[in-house]
């Protein structure tokens, strides 16, 4: 239970340690440094800091008396308090974007270019790797193919990038997707289709999972994290912008859109096993 609730924390800014000690001051109440640094097994200097972290971000609140205590905010005050500060960062963020684009055009018009320089980089972090998926998915102007795992799938619907998959469709986008449909992402699935994604089955694919935008730009998974489902997971992806990789990558999609089966097809099979599965249940339930 305490894993789980520091692992939810640290999607609203806190790091690893951050939210252990938050979560430690919450169940056990005002302490010293001292004090927490027996819990925790660790040194004051490093509690002292991960205090100051917590207090700057409205977690935290410390005492006038001496020695001085830390006490935990109650934790909706807490929430609260760390949705409003993303908040602020992503309107100043919002603000400032159109400039920042207009400055670096009128940047890079000033000087003579040279040639293109394709390069790649390793992409460390659930949440890292989704976030290079969100911007490729964005950016596209003509074409996405897909490859994604069984759940896979559902963590982009779940994270939101399904719907701007959706949405680049409706910019005129095509966005061609090839997984393994079975009952644990067919709501996933449907929800694909419904928004004109093509989407095919592959039966027991053990193959590169990745995504190719306009032929451009790749992200291909290297290793996934199967023991943790929240974006702190130790996902791994190679990110690369050469065109001569990107075209291996669809080469090999075509080979595999072309021997899959169409997802509505499939969608209906898993349906129909669902459905008989509860009717044996409810004919054997007492």
């Amino acid at each position: 239970m305490q894993q789980a609730l520091v692992e939810k924390l640290q999607a609203f800014g806190l790091s690893s340690k951050e939210a252990h000690l938050y979560v430690i001051l919450l169940k056990y109440g005002p302490k010293t440094t001292g004090e927490l640094a027996k819990l925790l097994h660790s040194y004051r200097v490093d509690i002292y800091r991960l205090l100051e972290m917590l207090t700057e971000k409205g977690m935290v609140e410390e005492s006038v008396e001496k020695p001085t205590k830390y006490a935990a905010v109650a934790a909706e005050a807490a929430l609260t308090e760390a949705m409003m500060q993303h908040a602020y960062e992503l309107r100043w963020m919002e603000e400032n974007r159109d400039q920042v684009l207009k400055l670096t055009q009128e940047y890079l018009s000033s000087e003579t270019r040279g040639d293109e320089l394709y390069t790649f980089k390793v992409i460390k972090g659930r949440s890292n790797t989704l976030a290079i998926t969100e911007q490729l998915v964005s950016t596209a102007e003509a074409r996405i193919t897909f490859i994604s795992s069984l759940t896979g799938l559902t963590i982009l619907s779940t994270s939101g990038i399904l719907e701007h998959c959706i949405n680049a469709v409706d910019r005129g986008v095509r966005v061609k997707f090839i997984t393994e449909v079975l009952s644990k992402n067919v709501s996933s699935v449907r929800e694909a289709l419904a928004g004109g994604i093509e989407v095919r089955h592959y039966d027991d694919y053990s193959g590169m999972r990745y995504l190719v935008s306009d032929t451009r730009e790749s992200l291909t998974t290297i290793t996934f994290d199967t023991l943790r489902h929240g974006k702190d997971a130790t996902d791994t992806a190679f990110w690369t912008n050469s065109p001569e990789y990107a075209q291996y990558l669809e080469a090999s999609f075509a080979l595999l859109w072309g021997g899959g089966v169409e997802a509505t097809q499939r969608v209906d099979a898993v349906l129909t096993d669902i459905d008989e599965t509860r009717v044996k249940t409810a004919k054997n339930s007492p």
